[in-house]
């Protein structure tokens, strides 16, 4: 699993790459936002963790999943493209984009929390998948561990040295695209 800074520069570098595109309307700052929490959004399986108290008890379950994915992105592509010129078929394969990114990330990174991987194929298949090249973020691994435990584990010096990874690994691709979107405004 990738951090919530690894899923958000990866969110960023999409919505900055397809704003780069020919054809693209202005900037807007909402449409950024939007993208930023689709790349986060298999990791809302916390929240019904954090309710019962053992945050890790729901992750890496179906919302990480292409099925989840298309979903998400159905939902996100109607709430930016509803009242504006925007054109759905391309928002929502952005958006589809953005997730994928959430869900290669987290099928990189090692997992030592079984079931290992991700159901990235659900629900076509409930296989879990993993291939473990990344460094993993720790957020104890396991099921039962308390919200203490959780937060004591997140904000450890082990994933600031993986955030660091994550912004140090993003940031050409960032310089890039900005330098790109500013050739472009002033052309």
């Amino acid at each position: 699993m990738s951090s919530p800074i690894g899923h958000s520069l990866a969110g960023c570098i999409i919505s900055l790459y397809k704003e780069s595109l020919p054809g693209s309307l202005q900037f807007q700052s909402k449409s950024i936002l939007f993208y930023l929490i689709v790349a986060n959004a298999p990791d809302l399986d916390f929240i019904p963790g954090f309710l019962a108290g053992k945050p890790n008890l729901y992750h890496h379950g179906l919302s990480h999943s292409i099925g989840f994915g298309v979903v998400v992105s159905i939902v996100a592509t109607w709430l930016i493209t509803r009242n504006t010129l925007k054109k759905p078929l391309r928002e929502f394969t952005f958006f589809f984009i953005c997730f994928l990114s959430h869900l290669l990330l987290d099928l990189f990174s090692i997992d030592g929390r079984p079931p290992l991987g991700i159901p990235i194929f659900w629900p076509f298949s409930n296989i879990y998948y993993m291939i473990p090249i990344l460094p993993p973020v720790k957020h104890s691994l396991l099921d039962h561990a308390t919200i203490g435990q959780f937060l004591t584990d997140l904000f450890s010096l082990h994933n600031l040295y993986v955030a660091g990874l994550e912004i140090l690994l993003s940031f050409p691709f960032l310089l890039i695209l900005i330098w790109q979107k500013n050739r472009k405004s002033q052309s």
